[in-house]
């Protein structure tokens, strides 16, 4: 019951906003009553959070690796880019809630996202950024803040563009094109932040 009352949830919040939908009427819809939701959740906003935190706790957890890492063992950040976008290829919602809850100009979960995901993931990717720009693996003039907004930027885009490059360039991030649009974007972003042959 617990995971059908996230899958209804989910459908419901996309289709009709957070602050539009009630726990009565997801619990409706999942066959319930919102006493099952305040039994798995607390209320509604537990609900989100469980939402959210099902999709992105192995990416919070493999950016905390990378930035407490060291040595040659330390992963790359191709892994975190490759868990990244494995986590939005698995949950086609995450992107159109957060344009739809979190950039909208008046996004009601903004500050909830930023506590509870972008504030533990954003600054333990410019902390790696940073580390391995000092020790010599970046460009020396690679300012770790940008290079981080363009990380994510190409790890979110192609999914949230979907509606657009599905049709017209028949573009389908699932299986092996997936797996080889990962591998070019992980280039992609490597070779424009290595070290080049002037030390730059």
């Amino acid at each position: 019951m617990r995971d059908k009352l996230l899958d209804r949830a989910r459908e419901m919040f996309l289709q009709h906003g957070f602050g539009n939908v009630s726990t009565r009427k997801i619990a409706a819809a999942a066959g319930t009553t919102p006493a099952m939701i305040h039994y798995y959740f607390g209320d509604k906003l537990g609900l989100y959070r469980a939402m959210v935190e099902s999709a992105v706790q192995p990416l919070i957890d493999s950016v905390q690796r990378l930035e407490q890492a060291a040595g040659d063992e330390a992963p790359g950040l191709e892994a975190v880019m490759r868990a990244y976008m494995r986590m939005v290829a698995a949950n086609p919602w995450f992107p159109a809630l957060i344009i739809q809850e979190v950039l909208a100009q008046n996004g009601r979960m903004r500050g909830e996202f930023i506590e509870r995901f972008a504030g533990r993931t954003a600054p333990a990717l410019v902390a790696v950024l940073r580390r391995e720009r000092d020790q010599g693996k970046l460009r020396v003039d690679l300012d770790p803040r940008f290079a981080a907004v363009s990380l994510l930027s190409l790890c979110v885009f192609p999914f949230v563009s979907l509606p657009i490059t599905g049709p017209v360039l028949g573009f389908r991030p699932e299986g092996a094109e997936l797996d080889r649009f990962i591998s070019h974007t992980a280039q992609l972003f490597r070779e424009g932040v290595a070290v080049h042959g002037d030390g730059t």
